[in-house]
């Protein structure tokens, strides 16, 4: 039953293939669905603009506004160049303020971001650099990733097999690093958010890979939007830190095509085939 797609350059060549794939399975879902994206960040813009088109006339989010879920990217300002161990120190101090500028601003607008409902347990980037994500002051999840992998770089050691965290530790720690936790162990919820469980990073011989696991993916209203936000924040992290950017992998546990969406998978499969 699992599926392992073929590696693709773009994310909007993955995002097709998966929902192709998904939508000719029975009731248009599987289980254990894996695409992988060797350029993260590479789109085909015609594909985009056909499902955005599709989402907006279903009254759904665009793909920009589920990308900003995973990074805000129109709340960081980047200066221009990534860190190295020889970056002269005020260059640093400039990386390091672009960052936690982009921190604080977040955190500046959790607040009001929780009052919609569907945010009321946190966003995902929330969860990312203030965990557990509903208050500000929380575990900064990113800056220990940043400050570790810089750390490797300074000694002149370019693979980390494991950043590994324990989810059940009373404190996430730099010494101890998982990839980023996004999901709460007391949850008990087997619905909604967060669909996003888990996002592992591997840095190996100077380039950083990314693992995201989705306990339900839906194809045609996140799926997409979620690519591009994986995208930017494996950006983020090599920029803040000089690593190349690698491979982006995402295992959807379930892969939902949402037959029942209007238009239905394959009226958009149909339109978006008759434009490549």
């Amino acid at each position: 039953m699992s599926e392992l797609l073929g590696a693709t350059k773009t994310l909007s060549e993955a995002w097709l293939q998966a929902l192709t794939h998904t939508a000719s399975q029975r009731n248009g879902r599987c289980v254990h669905l894996v695409m992988t994206v060797e350029s993260p960040g590479l789109e085909d813009e015609t594909i985009r603009d056909v499902l955005d088109l599709a989402l907006d006339e279903a009254g759904d989010q665009s793909v920009e506004t589920v990308a900003g879920t995973i990074f805000p990217s129109s709340l960081y300002q980047s200066p221009g160049f990534s860190w190295s161990p020889d970056l002269h120190e005020q260059a640093v101090r400039e990386l390091d303020a672009a960052a936690h500028n982009l921190y604080e601003r977040y955190e500046g607008m959790l607040p009001v971001l929780r009052r919609v409902p569907a945010n009321s347990r946190g966003t995902y980037f929330s969860r990312m650099i203030t965990y557990p994500g509903k208050e500000p002051g929380g575990t900064n999840q990113l800056d220990l990733r940043i400050s570790r992998i810089r750390n490797e770089f300074a000694r002149n050691r370019r693979t980390i097999n494991t950043l590994d965290i324990d989810v059940g530790a009373d404190a996430l720690t730099s010494e101890s690093l998982e990839g980023i936790q996004v999901y709460a162990p007391n949850d008990q919820r087997t619905r909604g958010f967060p669909c996003l469980v888990h996002i592992d990073l591997t840095l190996f011989d100077g380039t950083l890979h990314c693992t995201a696991v989705y306990r339900h993916q839906y194809l045609i209203t996140k799926a997409y939007g979620n690519l591009v936000g994986l995208s930017r924040l494996m950006h983020f992290l090599c920029e803040q830190t000089g690593a190349e950017c690698g491979e982006l992998l995402v295992h959807a546990t379930l892969a939902d095509a949402e037959p029942s969406h209007r238009p239905k998978p394959q009226a958009l499969l149909k339109s978006m085939g008759a434009l490549l």
